[in-house]
């Protein structure tokens, strides 16, 4: 090299890594090409990624330090992270010349080995946060496993020709999932599944309101593959298959590609080895089966088989006990609950004051006794109006786990609820997200347990008319009203609401005069607007109203930079755990409960007969560390009983009029909308009773098993007393969903009604 070329400042790694490129360029170039400018641009910029991810690190690791920064970073983390990203940049920086030869023989290599890289690279990742040990996975789920990601890599080889771009595709995708996975978990407690697919819309629309945070794990996933990219950068960079090569290794392809579908999703392989498990929860078979193929099986829960044994005489024969009780019976229940509701009124009438009583520290507490008018109403027939609202991430920790110690009650209101009240708790299919799956629940009287693992009811199950408590309701005369202070779009409601027999449906955009908690509709505003309608609708009509509301309030997203319009009185007396998000949470609990008692307060004194519901979606995704010191031991090793602790959320069904008093230990939310009606005293469907009627023997079903009167907890793969009880409870909501053409009418609908399907203008989308 010329004195001019000579770089300043003497020797140093520049001068060392460009002595080292001499050499390797005096060895090879009479065979080799000089590098093209491009190519070294290349090398540079992938330098600065393993730069730049160091230096994000060590800044990451100093702000969170607080008063010790230093000591984070001499962490020995800190120290291997360091060494990583150096080898890294060599590896970027320093060119690599082989032969022609030898770079095929190397590039064939890196292809068969890279699914193991990428695989391994991914289960660390995983390991410590599902307690996953390599010896103890399921061999032929790890099988199935390499045989997907080798199937995937040569699927991207085939299309391209290039074993690069095949092996970083494969590399970049996998731990793209893994990532996502780790923050879906966090924030709703749920992995990732195939159905989420058909729910990106509504993920990315509350994406913004969460904190992305990358852990050591990740950081050393993101290492990793940087290392597998730059790696195979460095490899053969044409088209490495001739195209005749290419189409028989196509042919191949479609035969191995359709064997692993056959097995899979064509036989009973995967049951046989019980690797194919119904549950939510499926994060908590990583340690069994790895987080790849549990993903991957979710794949083949996104269509419902028709029951074994299912046909329409079968569903005639179930729904027999309630279509053939006589007219006579109901007419005689019906009498009786009138004699019941007149000696009501009569005792309300001699009442000096229905109004509610005042406690000692100024909050009201429930009326004594419904008002004298509402109870005169449904003594002379009058049907009440029905409010339900669901409460979005409405959970009760003081009956979780050992109970959480606040330093003040968060739901002081709904505590002192006794008069005209049915309390208890449900149990729901979900946890930490997918509220829709918990509104299908109660609208529908459908349980997810028997559909799809993690699958969205909204977005799979509901293709025209679906029988709900809509559109029985609105068979009898009710108005019907849908609120919902977000996105119309997520989840379909727009679409969905309407096919279910709601006639209005008011989205965020109705809402122009709101306030707001943190950075959504606060749940006040949503009371406010439920008594404007309410209002409007007894201005204009004598029908009764069923207005169902879906509070957006307490969604998730609980980080401390985020408080506005919420003071945070309320602490959680426990120093052991970091509750920074528990804290938050439990303060819009406080705000939701006094959203309860200004509707109760203001519709206690109504004249017109009503009811008011509330209850919760789910619990809310907060840190892990709180659940497992709620439990006492680690998620992972959660009892079936356990688990169910992680699904359970407080209902309250309150009248301004007199109904008897109930407190309810157990009872699931498909069952939930069933129990309402019978408290409103209106007509139930047949779908109805025999709910009602299978809840006195299997109070609970949901994803995770089912829990018989006796309080014995099952999952779904235990063998149990109750097995054809499940059978026909499935064959039933078969018919329900899945065979409309020979739907029974007479056992989902009230006189055959049927829902008038809007116009496809009319359905179409108010937001984009």
């Amino acid at each position: 090299m010329s004195a001019q070329a000579e770089p300043r400042g003497g020797s140093g790694v520049w001068d060392f890594l460009r002595n080292l490129s001499e050499k390797q360029k005096g060895s090879s170039s009479e065979q080799m090409p000089e590098e093209h400018p491009r190519m070294r641009i290349g090398r540079y910029a992938a330098a600065m990624l393993p730069a730049a991810l160091l230096l994000y690190y060590c800044t990451h690791a100093a702000l969170y330090a607080g008063e010790h920064p230093t000591f984070i970073l001499a962490s020995g983390r800190t120290y291997v992270v360091s060494l990583i990203c150096f080898l890294l940049i060599v590896l970027a920086l320093v060119p690599v010349r082989l032969s022609e030869h030898a770079n095929r023989i190397t590039s064939w290599g890196w292809f068969l080995l890279a699914p193991f890289a990428v695989y391994f690279s991914l289960l660390y990742m995983n390991a410590s946060k599902y307690s996953i040990k390599f010896f103890e996975l399921n061999r032929i789920a790890l099988v199935l496993t390499f045989v997907f990601l080798f199937l995937f890599e040569t699927a991207v080889l085939i299309l391209t020709g290039s074993i690069r771009f095949a092996v970083v595709t494969m590399a970049v995708l996998i731990a793209a999932l893994g990532i996502a996975n780790s923050f879906v978990i966090s924030f709703r407690g749920m992995a990732l599944s195939a159905a989420d697919l058909f729910s990106l819309g509504a993920a990315a629309s509350v994406a913004s309101e969460y904190t992305y945070e990358l852990d050591w794990y990740m950081y050393m996933e993101l290492l990793c593959t940087l290392a597998i990219c730059m790696f195979s950068l460095k490899l053969h960079g044409g088209r490495i298959l001739h195209p005749a090569v290419r189409a028989a290794v196509l042919v191949l392809w479609c035969g191995v590609a359709g064997s692993f579908y056959y097995l899979c999703c064509r036989t009973d392989f995967l049951e046989q080895h019980d690797i194919r498990s119904q549950g939510f929860t499926h994060q908590l078979r990583y340690k069994n089966y790895d987080m790849i193929f549990t993903t991957l099986t979710t794949c083949f829960y996104l269509s419902v088989e028709k029951p074994e044994g299912y046909s329409l005489d079968k569903v005639k024969e179930i729904a027999a006990p309630y279509l053939t009780e006589d007219a006579g019976d109901d007419a005689n229940a019906a009498a009786a609950d009138t004699d019941v509701r007149q000696a009501s009124s009569e005792n309300a009438t001699s009442q000096t004051d229905g109004k509610n009583k005042t406690a000692s520290d100024g909050k009201s507490t429930a009326s004594t006794s419904g008002n004298a008018a509402a109870n005169a109403a449904i003594a002379a027939g009058e049907t009440p109006n029905l409010i339900v609202i669901m409460n979005e991430s409405f959970a009760d920790y003081t009956s979780i786990g050992k109970g959480l110690d606040l330093s003040e009650d968060c739901m002081p209101f709904i505590h002192s609820l006794t008069e005209n009240t049915i309390k208890g708790t449900a149990y729901v299919s979900i946890f930490g997200g997918n509220t829709p799956n918990s509104e299908y629940e109660f609208l529908t009287g459908n349980t997810m347990g028997f559909l799809p693992a993690s699958s969205v009811g909204f977005n799979l199950f509901v293709r025209g008319n679906l029988p709900s408590i809509a559109s029985e309701l609105k068979s009898q005369g009710y108005e019907t009203l849908a609120m919902h202070p977000y996105r119309g779009t997520n989840y379909r409601r727009n679409l969905v609401y309407p096919q279910i027999g709601f006639d209005t449906f008011y989205t965020r955009d109705d809402f122009t005069q709101a306030k707001y908690i943190r950075s959504y509709i606060s749940d006040d505003t949503l009371a406010q607007r439920i008594i404007t309608e309410f209002n409007k609708h007894e201005e204009n009509t004598d029908m009764p109203l069923f207005s169902y509301n879906v509070t957006i309030q307490n969604h998730g997203g609980y980080f401390a930079s985020n408080t506005r319009n919420l003071d945070l009185d309320i602490t959680v007396e426990d120093p052991e755990v970091d509750q920074t998000k528990t804290t938050l949470y439990v303060n819009l609990i406080r705000e939701s409960d006094q959203m309860l008692q200004n509707l109760v307060n203001y519709f206690e004194d109504k004249e017109a007969p009503t009811v008011i519901v509330m209850f919760g979606d789910h619990q809310p995704a907060v840190e892990q560390e709180f659940y497992e010191e709620l439990y006492g031991k680690s998620l992972s090793k959660l009892s079936t009983e356990e688990l169910q602790q992680r699904y359970k959320i407080p209902f309250v069904i309150w009248a301004n009029y007199d109904i008897e008093e109930k407190q309810i230990e157990k009872l699931s939310s498909n069952y939930l909308s069933s129990l309402v009606l019978e408290t409103a005293g209106v007509k139930l469907t047949e779908y109805n009773k025999y709910l009602l009627k299978l809840s006195e023997t299997l109070p609970v079903i949901d994803t995770v098993g089912y829990i018989d009167s006796e309080n014995n907890y099952y999952k779904w793969s235990d063998v149990s007393p109750y097995s054809h009880l499940l059978d026909e409870y499935e064959k039933v909501q078969y018919n329900n969903i899945f065979d409309q053409k020979n739907i029974k009418r007479d056992v989902f609908y009230i006189n055959g009604y049927e829902i008038e399907l809007p116009s496809e203008e009319n359905a179409q989308s108010e937001e984009q």
